[in-house]
Parts: structure tokens; C-alpha cells; sequence
């Protein structure tokens, strides 16, 4: 005969379960709720440290200050975060393009750009930063590296490249108006999402990742969370340096950070 347990013991063993599922649903929700381990991150608000500057023109003006990387480039500005980043990260950050003028430009918003797993194939180290590039476009067609194109072009493209080292530059996908269109531009006219507004932020998100059996996207680009790239790269690069690019052009770029994912 099974023997009846005292009600006492079983009121005990029922509050002892129930503190032991709570204990875990706090574990859980501790767990989904913890911060990312952040990689990489600045304020601008201490200088140019953690950058090095490379610009085709001297009359273009960077400065970090009071919260924000200020951008005025009258040619080509590359601006190489110094710490290379490699295995799952987000990159993230925030740009504000601003009406500028320039010669043959008036109230120009054009081209938020930026590399990602940068390396230059010639080095040891593969650091691209000791190339000393002079700031123009060309210099860095020996790279291998990730680039888009966000609103480049007087904002009429928005595309995704693959540098392999040689002056071909590869694209991968893109977004184009006429008369600027390409056959490598399959995705059509460029869309909202992927354009740039004068005077208005735009959240700025960068997914470097191996693949997996579930999902081999290997890249995934965002403009204010909505998905403007994705790619599967068969022989992708997985880590290497990154830079804010960009020309003839005026941006405030805030909130720079990089977490592991």
C-alpha cells in the first residue's frame, strides 16, 4: 500500500519547488537581460584617440567633441577606428548628415560610408592603418574589406561591396536611382530606408558573423532596424578594421559602440 504523505510535508516540498522555479525564471530573466560584452565603444567627447584620420584634402575638419564626431569633407575623409574586431560583433552608431555646399555642390547630403573587417593582404599584421593612405577612394583598392555605400553619389545609391584587393571593387548588391543605375544594382530604385534626410539621425547597424547550419548569412546591414543588406559570404572575412568614410560632405556621427554577439 502506498503510504500517505503528511500534508505539512507536502506544503513544504511545494513552496521548496515553487522558490526553486522562481530562482530559475530570475536566472533566465537575469540571462536574456544581461548587457553585451562591449568590444569597442566612444563618446566623442575625449578627442581623436582611439581614430586615425586619413583625408584627401587639408581643408576638410574632423573633430570629437561634446558628444559627436563632426565630419566636414570637402574630398575623400577615411577615419580608421585603431582596435581591429573580429568572431560575432554589432557595430552600431548614429549620423546626422547636414546640409553642406561645396564647389559644383549646393546643399549637398551625400555618401555616409563605412569599411568593415578591413586588412591589407601586404602586411603581416594585415593592419591597414600603416598603409598611410592619402584619403582618395583608390588608395584603398588593395584592401580586402566590407563596404556600403549609404546615400553615396548625391544620394541616389546605396550599395554593398567586397573589396578583394584589386581596383574591380566588387558589388555585391545595391539600391540605385537613374541615371546612376548599374546591371550589379538588382535590388532597384533606392528605397526610404536607404536614403539619407538632411538634419535627421539615422541608426546605423552592422552584423559580422560566422555562419551556421540555421542561418549562413554571414553580414547583415541595417538602417534604423530595418534590414537594407544581407549576404552569405562563401569565404567571408571575418575580422579586421573598421572606418567612417566619406566625401564632399557634412556629418555628426554619436554613440559609437561595438558588443560581442
Amino acid at each position: 500500500m502506498q503510504k500517505r504523505i503528511p500534508s505539512r510535508v507536502r506544503s513544504l516540498s511545494a513552496v521548496v519547488l515553487s522558490m526553486a522555479m522562481a530562482v530559475c525564471s530570475q536566472a533566465g530573466q537575469a540571462a536574456e537581460s544581461s548587457p553585451a560584452q562591449v568590444l569597442a565603444s566612444d563618446d566623442f567627447r575625449h578627442g581623436l584617440a582611439q581614430w586615425k584620420v586619413e583625408q584627401q584634402d587639408a581643408a576638410s575638419v574632423v573633430k570629437a567633441e561634446d558628444g559627436a564626431l563632426d565630419v566636414l569633407a570637402t574630398a575623400g575623409v577615411t577615419i580608421w577606428y585603431r582596435q581591429p574586431l573580429g568572431g560575432n560583433y554589432e557595430l552600431r552608431f548614429r549620423a546626422t548628415p547636414l546640409l553642406a555646399s561645396f564647389p559644383n555642390y549646393k546643399d549637398r547630403i551625400s555618401d555616409l560610408n563605412l569599411f568593415w573587417n578591413a586588412r591589407a593582404p601586404g602586411k603581416a599584421d594585415g593592419n591597414p592603418l600603416s598603409l598611410n593612405a592619402d584619403g582618395s577612394l583608390n588608395a584603398y583598392n588593395p584592401l580586402q574589406l566590407y563596404y556600403v555605400g549609404f546615400g553615396a553619389n548625391g544620394n541616389k545609391t546605396t550599395r554593398l561591396r567586397r573589396y578583394d584587393g584589386t581596383p574591380a571593387r566588387p558589388q555585391l548588391l545595391g539600391y540605385a536611382d537613374a541615371p546612376e543605375t548599374t546591371p550589379a544594382d538588382g535590388l532597384g530604385a533606392l528605397p526610404e530606408f536607404a536614403r539619407l534626410k538632411a538634419d535627421t539621425p539615422v541608426d546605423i547597424r552592422v552584423v559580422s558573423r560566422a555562419a551556421t547550419a540555421d542561418d549562413p548569412v554571414t553580414l547583415r546591414f541595417f538602417a534604423n532596424d530595418k534590414l537594407v543588406f544581407a549576404y552569405a559570404d562563401p569565404a567571408p572575412y571575418a575580422d579586421g578594421w573598421f572606418a567612417f568614410r566619406t566625401t564632399t560632405s557634412h556629418f555628426r556621427i554619436s554613440d559609437f559602440k561595438v558588443t560581442r554577439q
